[in-house]
């Protein structure tokens, strides 16, 4: 009989414990309640939940209250904390945060905001956190577009008003304005209903030996500055580092500086000027201005310097009285305007000096024919 009731124990407990190790099966749109008898959710715990192993989530946590994590909280979803809209409501808390060297500190709620940062860049639909460190706010996503004054910012920081900075603006690459970014210059400007692409005005500055514009290079080949119209094909004006300079009227050359001092001026097709490489000046015509001319020799208070002190003066001086002499042109060169007063000044004194002559030809003339009279 004791042999019997053992057996009927063991098959009890085999069964029993069969049973056990089968899995609960709920229905698809069931939920399950501990400690409750109206789960609202697929799972309801009304208590305290303990959990041994690990704990994965896939998609979010959602605390309606609190939660307590005794080591390593990781969540690969959202993490949405309803009740905790900003951390100005909290003052003896805080938070353990690993700092970028890989050290963990406690840090107060106070300390938090020169401190905390968010590394969210990928999450679809969701936007990177600014966040702020020491006297900087900053994120870590390398993608991230800064837009102000629209939400589809083009750039990584796209500024759809205007900007203004009381300091220095440094472009690491190349600043375009009014234009898109290029490869060719640093510096690229799109003029639009603008009088000047660029004004530069320094009234007022009292430091000495200001420059409107100031250019640097140690390349021989350099070309210093060219204007080119690229409609017509044409540049209009150019100056190379080697001294040659031109300039285009749109038709044709109208100005060329050579390197070898030679210069060129052109009305169209017609070279209006020229001064060689040798120093000669060609020219269709000069006219010079003057202030005076030397029509006062004419005045009836001019005196005339009487022909045998002319004559002495020549013999002593070997040039004109009142012209420069060869020694001092060498030296000196020739002023062209003044040379040519000087020289229409002795012009009209040989003609005074021709009147003169006549008036004695005439009176001899006459005193010969009186004598063949008598």
């Amino acid at each position: 009989m004791k042999k019997i009731n053992l057996f009927l124990s063991l098959s009890a407990m085999v069964i029993c414990s069969g049973a056990f190790a089968q899995e609960n099966i709920i229905e698809e749109n069931g939920n399950v309640g501990l400690g409750t008898t109206t789960p609202t959710a697929r799972l309801t715990v009304a208590g305290s939940t303990r959990i041994d192993s690990t704990l994965t989530v896939n998609d979010s946590v959602v605390m309606a209250t609190s939660a307590r994590v005794g080591e390593d909280l990781k969540v690969e979803g959202n993490l949405y904390i309803p009740n905790i809209p900003s951390l100005e409501h909290y003052t003896n808390e805080s938070f353990l945060v690993k700092d970028i060297n890989g050290l963990v500190q406690g840090i107060t709620t106070q300390g938090m905001a020169s401190t905390i940062y968010s590394l969210s860049c990928d999450l679809a639909g969701v936007n990177p956190f600014w966040n702020n460190g020491p006297n900087k706010l900053y994120t870590e996503c390398a993608g991230v577009r800064v837009g102000i004054g629209t939400n589809s910012p083009e750039f990584t920081f796209d500024c759809r008003g205007d900007a203004k900075t009381s300091g220095h603006l440094w472009a690491n690459q190349s600043l375009s304005i009014g234009a898109n970014m290029n490869t060719f210059s640093k510096l690229n400007i799109v003029n639009t209903n603008r009088t000047a692409v660029i004004q530069a005005n320094t009234v007022g500055n009292t430091k000495p030996y200001q420059r409107l514009m100031y250019f640097e290079y140690d390349n021989t080949d350099t070309k210093i500055l060219e204007v080119q119209n690229p409609t017509a094909g044409y540049t209009a004006f150019s100056l190379n580092s080697n001294g040659e300079m031109d300039i285009h009227n749109g038709v044709v050359p109208i100005f060329h500086l050579g390197t070898n001092g030679m210069l060129s001026l052109r009305n169209n097709s017609i070279e209006t000027f020229r001064v060689e490489a040798n120093g000669m000046v060609r020219a269709r015509k000069i006219k010079v201005d003057s202030e005076t001319w030397a029509d006062y020799v004419f005045d009836e208070n001019y005196k005339l310097l009487p022909l045998n002190e002319l004559e002495l003066f020549v013999k002593q001086n070997k040039h004109l009285p009142s012209i420069p002499s060869e020694k001092q042109i060498l030296e000196e060169g020739v002023d062209v305007t003044e040379m040519n007063v000087k020289m229409m000044e002795k012009i009209e004194e040989l003609t005074l000096y021709l009147i003169e002559q006549n008036k004695e030809i005439e009176k001899l003339k006459a005193e010969i024919q009186r004598m063949q009279q008598n």
